[in-house]
């Protein structure tokens, strides 16, 4: 939210600027993140020129070149056309031609980037999670206070009209006192299920232990018998890959070779580089909790372990996959489920309201407690013990909500902004259309962002917390202001990698 005092940031659009006017932008990771969403979004700005395309994949990374010199050129912008490929990020820290970096690599990479491309002088935007332990949430909030860069995680819900919205109403008291809140992400049949032939749909919420010992060959596809490792890919500097993970063999699941658009279940759900759904979807809804919360520089005090039973799935490590609980500094208890047509539903004493994307419903009355059956009725919003003032449960998830189509929502949030008069709200929250742009503005501006380091970085601890009680399977008290482990309860070991390779650790 932007505070009083402090200027709005330019909601305009910025016209065509010459060259040197431009953010000159490059791009470290060049997956599907980057290259269905990212650059797509930001090479279309008059205001940014991208520079660079960087990947320890050849082929990925002259791929990246080539997609934004053609846009250029197709654009009637050839003088642009000179975007280069570079395989060592630090190669792109020391250019100083280049304002900004855009991070999308695997999760155990951005921490150490982000933290170096403030140090370089760079604005950031880094994906979310936005780190991959609590140890590095820590260290980038205090590297962005230090050298005081624009900085802008990729939790881009934040930017997205319905979660604003919800998050309004909630915070401005619509619904009285909020005492519980659900965060749904991962997919409920990962529970017991023994059958590995759906791997999808056999990820709950937390990581696995390294390594998968299977073979995915795509959606649709079935996971193939045992396949542990593959030939080394000479394209990819596979140690660069690695960076502060431990050493592990070469695998083709966790760098799929080449272009592709495999999403990255592999590595995203491998303990040794990333935190599972927690760490992907949890990353969005439970950031949208803490938005309506009022929480995003806080935090939880107890996490309770799940009472779900452990997972037989071979290859789930015998974890459990939902059920964990938290408790925040205000009281309120987080519960976290399976995935559902709502992402974050907030239960207050005078109503609820359900958000996700291209999704919104509220009803008022009198406050419940969730149960299954409560549960259940909000699925397909037949929930009657309140009043529904409205819903919407449109499917669109286009990543630029400017080019939705789909009418139904925007009827129902502007029935909302009628309705509760949240144009006159006492509480307005921070106001961003597309969050690419948003970021490019505060570069300009050198304002505040929509999504800071602090508001990324804390959700991310609350993505590691609930991972940690699958992993370890147990609960601990937090000490939100602290960012540790409180009254003797859990291992201060949990906090941090175990060890980081190479040298790669992070110094302010």
């Amino acid at each position: 939210m932007a505070k009083a005092g402090k200027k709005a940031v330019a909601r305009k659009t910025v016209k065509v600027q010459p060259e040197a006017k431009k953010i000159r932008l490059a791009f470290i990771g060049y997956g599907i993140q980057a290259r269905t969403v990212l650059i797509p979004n930001f090479i279309k700005q008059d205001s940014v020129i991208v520079k660079a395309v960087c990947d320890c994949d050849r082929v990925r990374r002259e791929a990246g070149t080539e997609f934004v010199n053609k846009f250029y050129r197709e654009n009637r912008k050839s003088k642009l056309a000179k975007c280069k490929a570079v395989a060592d990020f630090r190669d792109i820290l020391a250019d100083e031609e280049i304002d900004a970096v855009c991070i999308a690599t695997p999760d155990h990479w951005h921490a150490y980037i982000a933290c170096a491309a403030m140090k370089a002088g760079k604005d950031v935007y880094c994906e979310k999670p936005l780190t991959y332990s609590v140890e590095e949430s820590i260290l980038v909030m205090k590297a962005q206070k230090k050298f005081k860069r624009v900085f802008q995680t990729g939790s881009m819900q934040r930017s997205w009209r319905e979660f604003r919205t919800a998050c309004m109403i909630v915070r401005n008291g619509f619904i009285g006192d909020v005492k519980y809140v659900d965060c749904n992400y991962g997919n409920a049949s990962a529970q017991n299920n023994k059958n590995i032939s759906d791997f999808i749909a056999n990820l709950g919420g937390p990581s696995h232990p390294h390594r998968f010992f299977c073979q995915w060959d795509g959606p649709g596809k079935k996971v193939q018998s045992v396949k542990v490792e593959s030939a080394p890919n000479a394209d990819v500097d596979w140690d660069m890959w690695l960076g502060p993970a431990p050493w592990s063999p070469y695998s083709d699941q966790c760098a799929p070779r080449g272009v592709n658009k495999f999403y990255p279940m592999f590595w995203r759900f491998d303990d040794n580089y990333g935190t599972g759904y927690n760490g992907d979807w949890g990353a969005h809804h439970l950031d949208i909790a803490q938005w309506g919360l009022n929480l995003d520089k806080s935090g939880p005090v107890k996490v309770i372990c799940s009472e779900e039973p452990h997972s037989v799935n071979p290859y789930h490590g015998g974890r459990r996959q939902f059920g964990m609980k938290f408790i925040m500094a205000n009281g309120t208890t987080i519960f976290h489920n399976p995935f559902g047509t709502w992402g974050t539903v907030f239960y207050g004493t005078k109503g609820i309201v359900a958000v996700n994307r291209g999704r919104i419903a509220v009803w008022l009355g009198r406050g419940v407690k969730p149960t299954a059956a409560i549960r259940k009725a909000l699925e397909d919003a037949s929930f009657s013990k309140m009043k529904k003032i409205a819903a919407c449960l449109g499917q669109n998830y286009g990543f630029d909500p400017s080019q939705r189509k789909d009418n139904s929502l925007a009827a129902s949030l502007d029935q909302l902004d009628k309705y509760f008069k949240l144009d006159k709200a006492p509480v307005q929250l921070y106001k961003s259309a597309l969050h690419e742009q948003n970021f490019i503005d505060c570069c300009i501006s050198r304002e505040i962002t929509a999504t800071p380091a602090e508001t990324g970085a804390r959700a991310a601890i609350l993505c590691q917390l609930c991972n940690m009680s699958y992993v370890y399977d147990t609960g601990f008290d937090w000490d939100p202001v602290k960012c540790t482990f409180a009254n003797g309860t859990g291992d201060p070991a949990w906090l941090k990698r175990p060890y980081n390779r190479n040298g790669w650790d992070i110094k302010l």
